[in-house]
């Protein structure tokens, strides 16, 4: 029998309701380095069983974030052996509406030690409004970068080139499940590439099945889902450098790479029979529900992309039994585009807003590729560092969708989630939902005015987010 899985369960429904209210690895031997510590110095005490530096024992550290309830109880497990080993009072305040709270904060002067962000730009927002200190004035930067996925670091580097941020979380959006035992009895192979996908889909097609589970409703939020099929196909055709211009506007909407992109797409949901329930049910279906068409009996569909997230709204008795009922892998390249894999994921970036020796030390503990063992060991955590020990994760699952992180040639964050709100999480939305819907055609989208008007990222204006996949 699989094993139990708790992965993400406790957030489900958390992310949803928050989107009712809003609308290559590196060189083998970089793991092995035991600190990023820019002085020089051996992290090991801040990890557990060195006795600590007796200097920080009682100071306080407050580290303000968006984890609730079992997510933020599993954050504090992973804090104890600091707290241990240092003594360091290390207090984790969350907060349900953290974009707002954590500017109100800044704007009133009362500032955390330490804020964990989902969005790269607003950390980068808060670092200049606060002065924050950058991550190389305390950490060995080539060290953090040689251990961390390429591509992290890239999104918490301000226009002043100063790197800012480092993730203390991963979520690999890059990912394409099928499900167990009905896709192996119909005798089909994970493709390796856009060729190979579009044959499996004739085929499961020529067997009377349906080959894609889509759904895009999200209420107010409601095409999310599609932007970030685009930006899959952004990077797999173009690579990071087009996708960075694109994302700063240097890359109009209506430019031909942005184009092809979208006709990527539309080669998959516009086939006859590709999606369930139809080109026409897209826009109706909930992102969520559409996954259980994975596991009927018959299935009603064989493959999804979505990020690790989807495993909270499979259902119970999938959940209980995942390594027996599904399977990830890494969602295909295109042949022709860019060479090499890159991944669309996402991920928690820790900031030092208020510099002291006892928040250096903490951070510099988040820093380091043991962190997060305890939250990986219950489930629902990814590590963002290459050399992290994946057998501490309790299911197949988790380890591949890490492995889909750890092999990346290059990361990038969702570009929506860059992008200025009212455009990332406004135009592009409602543009995806009007052309998918047949409301307006794909010049006319791309044609939009507030695409083509997109100010620099210093200038955006704050929006929703998609889920925090």
């Amino acid at each position: 029998m699989g094993t139990r899985s708790r992965m993400l369960r406790p957030v489900a429904l958390a992310v949803s309701a928050a989107l009712v209210i809003a609308a290559c690895g590196s060189d083998d031997d970089s793991s092995d380095d035991a600190s990023v510590s820019d002085d020089g110095g051996d992290s090991s005490d801040a990890e557990g069983g060195g006795g600590g530096d007796s200097d920080l024992a009682g100071e306080s550290v407050e580290i303000f974030g968006a984890y609730s309830g079992d997510e933020a109880d599993l954050m504090r497990e992973t804090l104890q052996p600091l707290i241990d080993a240092t003594g360091i009072d290390v207090e984790y305040v969350d907060s349900p509406a953290f974009d707002t709270e954590i500017t109100t904060r800044v704007e009133g002067g009362n500032l955390p030690d330490i804020a964990f962000f989902p969005q790269p730009g607003l950390l980068l927002d808060i670092a200049d409004q606060t002065d924050a200190t950058p991550v190389g004035e305390y950490l060995d930067i080539s060290a953090l970068e040689a251990s961390l996925i390429p591509g992290f670091l890239d999104a918490a580097t301000a226009d002043d080139g100063n790197v800012y941020g480092f993730p203390v979380r991963m979520a690999v959006k890059s990912a394409m499940w099928r499900p167990l035992p009905a896709f192996d009895d119909g005798g089909y192979t994970v493709p390796t590439d856009d060729v190979e996908l579009a044959s499996l889909e004739d085929q499961i097609l020529a067997d009377g099945g349906t080959p894609w589970c889509l759904g895009m409703e999200s209420g107010p939020a409601t095409g999310w889902v599609g932007t970030d099929w685009v930006e899959e196909y952004m990077l797999r055709l173009h690579g990071p450098d087009v996708y960075d211009q694109w994302v700063t506007n240097e890359l109009p909407f209506d430019s031909p790479e942005v184009r092809a992109a979208f006709e990527k797409f539309e080669e998959l949901w516009d086939k006859d029979g590709n999606v369930v329930g139809g080109t026409a049910g897209v826009l109706g279906l909930s992102f969520g529900d559409v996954t259980a068409d994975l596991f009927t009996e018959p299935a009603n569909c064989y493959l999804h992309r979505q990020g690790n997230f989807i495993t909270g709204f499979f259902p119970t008795e999938v959940q209980d039994e995942l390594d027996d009922n599904v399977a990830v892998s890494y969602f295909p390249p295109v042949e022709g585009g860019f060479d090499g894999n890159p991944v669309l994921a996402g991920g928690d970036l820790a900031l030092l807003i208020d510099d002291n020796p006892a928040a250096r030390a903490v951070m510099e503990f988040l820093a380091t590729d043991t962190y997060g063992a305890e939250w990986a060991s219950a489930g629902g955590w990814l590590s963002p560092h290459v050399g992290f020990d994946d057998s501490l994760y309790p299911t197949q699952v988790e380890r591949d969708l890490f492995q889909i992180g750890a092999q990346a040639d290059v990361l990038r964050f969702d570009a929506s989630d860059l992008m200025p709100g009212p455009v990332g999480t406004g135009s592009f939305w409602t543009g995806m939902v009007d052309w998918i819907g047949g409301q307006r055609s794909l010049d006319e989208v791309l044609d939009t005015k507030a695409y083509i008007d997109m100010p620099a990222r210093r200038d955006r204006q704050k929006g929703t987010t998609c889920p925090r996949s």
